[in-house]
């Protein structure tokens, strides 16, 4: 084994991550931090009491006994033990006044850090989320929050009241010699490397394993959410997902088993040498006392003070090799808050000028690569959409119909080319100001667990109590069937996860649907908006679009060409280009790709009603 020497560096860091961890605590608790490092310093100080009062009872007990109980030395003995109840008395109410500020002091930070890690989520943009090595080191940050700053705080307490404790037993010492003090603290040297050494391998291992606990969540999640478990059911995965979960843990187990079986070895090693150390002091101390060079008291003092004090130089010893193997799971914390905050959150703000007139969408010359891709996802895309225009975009899945709205609303960023808003190029925009003017459905749109009116009504925050608004976007997305199948109507919580109804996929659509509706915006995107609905359903949808768009500009996502026709223009995208674009009679009438695509779904629709005549 190596002694675990940390780099000058390294030092410096573990420096530079306390004062940030008491910086951290502070902002929070200015005063609690106070009061917890007085509280620490007095059960110090009642350390080193404890020996130097115990000294006294045995010298004033042993003066007695020479004495045969003469009432003086008995008084002087009583009175001793009286003191030395004060200080256990004091002690306990330290420990108990520790307990209580270690206790709000736990709670507070572990919801400051986690707060923190929340905030830097919201305000870094999209494609970091897509990132796998983002993904891992936001994990580990979540993971550690509500314990590693904790422990990085209490070690670095527990090593001031260790110095505290040591400086007074150090004082004790003195009288006995040079040499005592040196050896108190060269004894537990062997236990701190040790210690030192097999906490980096510790991080190591943990850090190494970032990707495979992330399976481990995901498998988790794939076994027990509602949304995975049918087909986990249906298809008789579970065997197989649990085996593999499985192997995952009992890598884990024999990496544990592994380094154990190495850390016991060699610790045990170690504290023997600490332990013959502590033993041959005993010795000598004793072999004094016999031949009467120190009283019994002093012997007690001595032996106490050695004993107790090496277990605080350890502890103080323990508390540095811990701090920095904190530091390490620290560094990665402040790291990962340190990340450039490219898309700051803002608020939303209901002005007046919120719902301006339909704006004008131009993409000049856009391309997009996703990161680490061979290929662009779009190549040169140049398409206007006017104002209070209808452009449906069609082709086949995968074409890049999806990635361009997610460009357009500003998830992504285009690689080349620009994306003009009434002529403003959206790279010199916020986020937010577009985003503020475009209402826009996913296809993957989310199914909040929340009541209905808030699934509704988060689609424009600062609207979310108004039930005048929410009610116009539940009528405007034709979802009022849905309201009124509820038991509670909007207050209904939507889904299972809290006890709430459920709701079909194109039940789940229409409120997806009103949510879009609910934000006051001049340009509407809809991604395949009636993919689960019935041909009812998305006729009434439809018809209630073409009322909703007027004094609109929209962006339509289908791949139903029925839907399609009531654009003003379509265009069509293969392998991420633009291949056609025209009205639906003059693309028909160019006899090219999207004619092709209209004819075989026509066909399809023809075929279906003549088998069923």
């Amino acid at each position: 084994m190596t002694a675990p020497a940390a780099p000058a560096a390294d030092r410096i860091e573990t420096l530079r991550n306390v004062g940030r961890t008491l910086a951290m605590v502070a902002s929070i608790a200015r005063w609690r931090l106070a009061a917890y490092a007085a509280v620490q310093g007095l059960g110090a100080v009642g350390d080193v009491a404890l020996v130097w009062v115990a000294r006294h009872i045995v010298d004033a007990v042993v003066l007695s006994a020479t004495r045969h109980g003469d009432e003086v030395s008995v008084r002087a003995a009583l009175v001793w033990v009286g003191v030395e109840f004060a200080v256990v008395a004091a002690q306990k109410l330290l420990a108990q006044l520790e307990a209580h500020q270690a206790t709000l002091l736990r709670s507070e930070l572990g919801l400051h850090v986690n707060v923190l890690i929340l905030e830097k989520a919201l305000d870094v943009s999209y494609p970091h989320f897509e990132d796998p090595d983002f993904a891992n080191r936001m994990m580990q940050a979540r993971r550690e929050a509500s314990s590693r700053p904790w422990s990085m705080f209490t070690d670095t307490v527990s090593l001031f009241r260790a110095v505290i404790t040591f400086a007074g037993y150090a004082s004790l010492l003195a009288s006995l010699g040079a040499w005592a003090i040196a050896l108190l603290v060269l004894s537990s040297v062997p236990s701190f490397l040790g210690e030192g050494y097999f906490g980096r391998l510790s991080f190591e291992r943990q850090s190494a394993r970032a990707q495979r606990n992330r399976q481990l969540f995901y498998l988790e999640g794939v076994l027990t959410s509602e949304a995975t478990v049918k087909e986990v059911k249906l298809f008789s995965l579970g065997r197989w997902l649990t085996e593999w979960y499985r192997s995952i843990h009992l890598g884990f187990h024999a990496e544990e088993a592994a380094l154990s079986r190495r850390r016991a070895r060699w610790l045990f090693a170690l504290s023997t040498v600490s332990s013959a150390t502590l033993y041959g002091v005993y010795l000598l101390i004793a072999s004094r006392a016999a031949h009467g060079a120190i009283t019994l008291g002093a012997m007690t003092l001595y032996l106490a003070v050695f004993t107790r004090g090496q277990g605080i130089v350890q502890r103080a010893l323990l508390s540095v090799a811990s701090m920095y193997e904190r530091n390490l799971y620290m560094s990665m914390l402040f790291g990962f808050l340190a990340l450039e905050d490219d898309e700051p959150d803002r608020p939303l703000v209901d002005a007046p000028d919120v719902v301006r007139a339909p704006p004008s969408v131009r993409f000049e010359n856009v391309s997009y690569r996703y990161p680490g891709a061979e290929r662009d996802a779009l190549t040169d895309v140049t398409l206007s959409l006017e104002v209070g225009e209808t452009l449906a975009l069609v082709g086949r899945n995968g074409a890049g119909k999806t990635t361009l709205v997610k460009l357009l609303v500003g998830l992504y960023r285009p690689t080349s080319g620009r994306i003009l808003l009434d002529g403003v190029d959206t790279a010199t925009l916020h986020a937010s100001e577009v985003r503020t003017r475009v209402g826009v459905i996913f296809q993957d749109f989310v199914r909040f667990q929340f009541s209905m009116a808030d699934n509704v009504g988060v689609g424009w925050l600062p609207r979310r109590e108004d039930r005048a608004a929410i009610e116009r976007a539940v009528d405007d997305a034709g979802a009022r069937d849905v309201v009124k199948r509820l038991p509670k109507g909007l207050d209904t919580a939507l889904g299972r996860a809290f006890g709430g109804d459920d709701l079909s996929v194109g039940q789940w659509q229409r409120v997806a649907l009103a949510r879009a509706f609910m934000r006051p915006s001049a340009l509407l995107v809809l991604d395949e908006p009636t993919a689960a609905l019935d041909a009812e359903s998305e006729h009434e949808v439809f018809q209630r679009f073409k009322e909703l768009k007027a004094g609109r500009t929209a962006l339509l996502i289908t791949h139903r060409f029925a839907s399609v026709r009531m654009a003003d223009r379509i265009v069509v995208f293969e392998g991420g280009r633009v291949v056609e674009a025209g009205t639906h009679a003059a693309l028909l009438a160019a006899d090219g790709t999207y004619a092709r695509m209209f004819r075989l779904q026509a066909e399809g629709y023809a075929d279906v009603a003549k088998a069923e005549a």
